[in-house]
């Protein structure tokens, strides 16, 4: 299936959680989007909550490469005007300030500690949290090994989530005790293939 389908299925269904969560409360959904399929998924959920009538935008932390499936996801919400840049948001929280935050940098292709601009965000993000604000991580929180469930980096450097909204299954190391502090609480979402009981092993 094409990845645009995968992320457009994720999106509705990610969409679907934090519309049930926010329940008409006042305030805006923040995502915050890296280069790849993660940020696009992120921006596909930012176009979807629009669609639904919820203040919904998105920060670009960094530039999806041009044409890729990311970048399609990008440029729809671009053509919407949700797409900022990252350096430009005190701008957009001076009389609405997020109510839920979407943590869309990294995804489980991640093999180095984050730094630069991600990296900033990560900080960010975990500072808007300890003012109240909640966190979404979509797949795994930004940081993370997805297989020994530990930051990359410093133990400051991943994304504490309040809950991480995963594709297709739980990580292997969410199971680890070390992430138990960032991963909050899992939900299993469907991206519109097979239940995980009829999925076949991929064949190259």
């Amino acid at each position: 299936m094409p990845a645009a389908v995968l992320m457009t299925h994720a999106a509705v269904e990610c969409a679907a959680i934090i519309r049930r969560e926010l329940a008409g409360k006042p305030g805006r959904v923040v995502a915050v989007c890296g280069a790849g399929n993660n940020g696009g998924d992120g921006y596909a959920i930012v176009r979807t909550l629009h669609s639904h009538g919820v203040d919904a935008i998105a920060l670009e932390v960094a530039r999806c490469p041009t044409g890729c499936d990311a970048d399609l996801m990008r440029e729809a919400a671009r053509a919407m005007g949700l797409v900022y840049a990252w350096d430009d948001r005190q701008a957009h929280f001076a009389q609405v300030a997020p109510i839920i935050i979407i943590d869309a940098i990294f995804g489980t292709r991640l093999s180095r500690a984050p730094a630069g601009a991600p990296l900033d965000a990560i900080h960010w993000i975990n500072a808007q949290s300890a003012k109240g604000c909640a966190v979404y991580a979509i797949d795994l929180p930004s940081g993370l090994d997805c297989d020994r469930g530990q930051p990359l980096g410093a133990a400051d450097d991943a994304v504490v989530a309040h809950r991480t909204l995963t594709m297709v299954c739980a990580k292997v190391g969410f199971d680890c005790a070390a992430a138990q502090r960032y991963i909050g609480i899992v939900s299993e979402i469907s991206i519109g293939g097979p239940p995980l009981t009829q999925q076949r092993p991929f064949v190259e």
